[in-house]
C-alpha cells in the first residue's frame, strides 16, 4: 500500500476518472481496486478487523472472515432466485428487448454496486455499519427513512415472496396424498428455515446455505432449460414473437431488476469478507454468474412459450418428472435463499437494539436474538399467507424497492458523499441513464403492478 502526500488526495475510480474525498481531516484515497491510502494509520495487512473507528488499513486481511468463495455464493444465491423462474414471463411481456435490458441491468448492477461498497469507507477513518447509515450520512433523518422503507420492503418482502411460492409448489406435489392448504405448507416452510435463522448470527455461518442454494439453482437451470427446448416442437407452428412491446416496457424493467437484487446484503457479504480488497472481482464474477443463468431459462423458455409464458415457468412445463424435480429444486434454493436475506434483517435489528455479546453477555444475547428472530419469522409468514399472487407482487417488489436501492439511491449517496464533479462527463452520462430507467421502472411499474395485484384480489384469476 502506498503513501498520499497531503497535496494529493484524489485516485482512480474504477472507470479511470479522477475523484476526491470531502474533506475529513484525513488523507485518504480509493485505488481501482477499492483499496483505502492512508498517510497516517498506516497498518499491517494481518491488523485485526474492527467495526466502527478503526486506526489502521481498513481493507486490511480480516483473518476471521469468510473467504472469496463464500462472498461469491452468498451473492449469486440471494441474486439467482426466484427472479429466474420469472425471466420468460418478463420477455413475454416486453419482447426480445428483454435479453438486452438484462444484460444491461447487469452492467448497472456492477456499477452500482461499487458505487455503495465505496460509500461505506468515504470517511477513510471508520466503516458504516449498513444501507441505512449510507443514507443517514448523505441526507440525514430523510435518507435513514427512505433507505430503511426500501431496505424492508426487500430483505422481508422477498422471503415473503419465497414462502408464498414455495408453499403453493409444495402443495402442487402433495395433493393426491395430503389434503394440506397453501396457507399451511407456508407455516411448515417457516417452521423449516427459522432452524437455521435463529442458529446461524452472521452471514459468515449461513454461506454453508448459499453453498446449496447455488447449487439448488443450477439444477433448476440444467432442468428448465431442457424441459422447454424439448418442449419447442409442440408450439414452434403456432407461438408468435415481439421485438419490443413499448407499453410494457417499464413493468418489464422492473420485474427484470428484481433479478440483480443483491443491493441488500451487500454490505454484510462484504463485511463478512477476509479480503475486502476482492469485492470489485468477486462481485463482478457473480453477476456473469447469474446473467449467464438467467439467459439460460430466459431464451428457451420464450422461445418455446412466447406471449404464453408464465411466471413462475414452471407453470408452462410440461407434466412430469422433470418438472417435479424442477419443483423440488426451486423449493430448496428458496428456502435455503431466505436465511441470507432475514439475516441481513435481523442484523440491522439487532445492531439497533444492542443486541450483542459485549452488550447483553452471552446467555442474554443468545435470548434476545432468538426472540427477535422468531418474530420476524411471524411477520414473514403471516404477510405471505395474504399475498398469494406470485407474479404481480414480484413486479411490484421489484419496481418499488429494487429500481431504488440498485439504481438510483447508490448514485444519490455517492454524489453527495465523494461528490459528482469528480467524475467524467461520460460517467455523468451514464450515471443519468441508470437514474432515468431506475425511475421509471419505479414509478410506472409500480403503477402497473399494483394496478394488477389489485386486479387479482377483486377480480380473481381463472
Amino acid at each position: 500500500m502506498t503513501e498520499t502526500s497531503p497535496q494529493r488526495q484524489s485516485a482512480q475510480s474504477p472507470n479511470g476518472s479522477d475523484w476526491k474525498y470531502p474533506p475529513s481531516g484525513s488523507s485518504i484515497s480509493i485505488s481501482s481496486d477499492g483499496s483505502h491510502d492512508n498517510k497516517n494509520d498506516k497498518k499491517k495487512s494481518d491488523d485485526k478487523y474492527v467495526e466502527g473507528d478503526y486506526e489502521g488499513d481498513l481493507l486490511a486481511e480480516r483473518p476471521s472472515q469468510g473467504g472469496n468463495l463464500s462472498a461469491f455464493f452468498n451473492i449469486v444465491c440471494v441474486v439467482a432466485g426466484t427472479g429466474t423462474l420469472g425471466l420468460p414471463y418478463s420477455l413475454a411481456k416486453g419482447g426480445w428487448i428483454g435479453v438486452g435490458i438484462l444484460v444491461l441491468s447487469m452492467i448497472m448492477s456492477i456499477y452500482t454496486g461499487i458505487l455503495i461498497i465505496k460509500c461505506i469507507y468515504y470517511t477513510g477513518h471508520s466503516r458504516l455499519a449498513s444501507y441505512q447509515e449510507i443514507g443517514q450520512h448523505a441526507f440525514g433523518r430523510i435518507g435513514l427513512i427512505a433507505v430503511w422503507f426500501f431496505h424492508t420492503s426487500i430483505v422481508l418482502g422477498a422471503p415473503v415472496m419465497y414462502f408464498i411460492l414455495s408453499g403453493t409448489e409444495i402443495r402442487g406435489l402433495t395433493e393426491e396424498y395430503v389434503n394440506i392448504s397453501d396457507k399451511v405448507w407456508i407455516w411448515i416452510c417457516c417452521g423449516v428455515v427459522s432452524v437455521p435463522f435463529v442458529l446461524m448470527k452472521t452471514l459468515k455461518e449461513v454461506s454453508l446455505l448459499s453453498i446449496f442454494g447455488v447449487i439448488a439453482t443450477a439444477v433448476l437451470v440444467g432442468v428448465t432449460m431442457v424441459e422447454s427446448s424439448l418442449d419447442y416442437k409442440n408450439h414452434k407452428d403456432t407461438v408468435m414473437y415481439d421485438g419490443a412491446i413499448l407499453r410494457n416496457l417499464p413493468l418489464a424493467v422492473a420485474t427484470i431488476s428484481v433479478c440483480f437484487g443483491g443491493n441488500v446484503v451487500y454490505m454484510h457479504v462484504e463485511e463478512s469478507m477476509r479480503y475486502p480488497r476482492a469485492w470489485n472481482k468477486v462481485l463482478v464474477w457473480a453477476m456473469i454468474a447469474c446473467c449467464t443463468m438467467y439467459a439460460m431459462v430466459a431464451i428457451p423458455g420464450y422461445l418455446t412459450y412466447g406471449p404464453t409464458a408464465t411466471s413462475p415457468i414452471l407453470s408452462s412445463l410440461p407434466e412430469g418428472p422433470s418438472r417435479k424435480v424442477a419443483t423440488i429444486t426451486i423449493v430448496a434454493h428458496v428456502l435455503l435463499a431466505a436465511p441470507v436475506l432475514m439475516t441481513s434483517f435481523a442484523l440491522e435489528v439487532e445492531r439497533v437494539m444492542n443486541i450483542s455479546v459485549e452488550k447483553r453477555g452471552v446467555f442474554q444475547e443468545r435470548i434476545y436474538r432468538t426472540v427477535v428472530r422468531l418474530v420476524i419469522m411471524g411477520v414473514v409468514g403471516g404477510i405471505a399467507c395474504l399475498v398469494p399472487f406470485f407474479d404481480s407482487f414480484l413486479s411490484l417488489l421489484g419496481a418499488l424497492g429494487n429500481c431504488m436501492l440498485i439504481y438510483v439511491l447508490p448514485i444519490a449517496f455517492y454524489w453527495k458523499l465523494i461528490g459528482w464533479r469528480q467524475m467524467r462527463w461520460y460517467e455523468l452520462v451514464w450515471c443519468g441513464i441508470i437514474l432515468i430507467i431506475g425511475m421509471l421502472g419505479c414509478v410506472i411499474g409500480s403503477i402497473d403492478a399494483i394496478k394488477a395485484l389489485h386486479r387479482d384480489f377483486t377480480q380473481g384469476r381463472p
